[in-house]
């Protein structure tokens, strides 16, 4: 009669790399602005005057007072460095922030943890550029057409949901960098002990 043996336990280090959910919050956030920014710079409503919607790319004008609208023309460059300004500072921060989930979304996937670290530092730091744009831009436009006002033949005007929009996305995009600054030095590397028993042969009868 032969009986199950086993030789000594070897002791093995495992591995596991655990994402943290505040940087798969923090991509989602980021994924957000970026479709308001899109929102907000493809709008015609940064500001509503008198029967006309204005935005960064055209200006549209009703055709009588039950709101039909007739064309939208587009802004004349020349007159308003400023708007061009806006608009400049509005696609740079567009791009950075599409940049910025597209490096943490490498970070998520890769499987190398030093790397990580890189990655969403990298992220951060992009995101952080984007929000700066924005919210220069988003200062500009009310500035400089406070400015102009008076030279509008305007009576009524008031900011459109495009320009609340923009700020809603300046939000998600200054959380996003947050919650990557935040946590940026968790440890994402867990090390587990795991003891392996091996089965020696039986021993063949005679």
């Amino acid at each position: 009669m032969t009986r199950n043996s086993y030789s000594a336990p070897i002791v093995a280090i495992e591995t596991v790399i655990a994402v943290r959910p505040s940087r798969v919050i923090a991509v989602l956030c980021g994924c957000i602005s970026i479709m308001l920014l899109m929102l907000s710079i493809a709008a015609t409503t940064w500001l509503e005057a008198d029967g006309r919607r204005e935005g960064l790319w055209e200006l549209c004008k009703w055709r009588d007072s039950k709101g039909v609208e007739v064309d939208c023309e587009k802004n004349n460059p020349k007159s308003k460095a400023w708007l061009d300004a806006c608009r400049s500072l509005c696609l740079l921060a567009l791009f950075s922030a599409l940049i910025s989930v597209i490096i943490a979304c490498v970070g998520l996937k890769t499987e190398n943890f030093q790397w990580k670290y890189h990655y969403y530092k990298a992220s951060m730091v992009i995101m952080f550029i984007a929000v700066t744009f924005e919210v220069i831009a988003l200062i500009i436009f009310p500035v400089k057409f406070l400015e102009e006002v008076d030279e509008r033949p305007y009576k009524k005007w008031e900011f459109g949901w495009a320009y609340g929009i923009g700020w809603g996305s300046a939000i998600f995009m200054f959380g996003c960098a947050i919650l990557l600054l935040l946590d940026r030095d968790s440890e994402e590397v867990v090390y587990r002990e795991k003891t392996i028993y091996q089965r020696e042969p039986e021993p063949e009868e005679i």
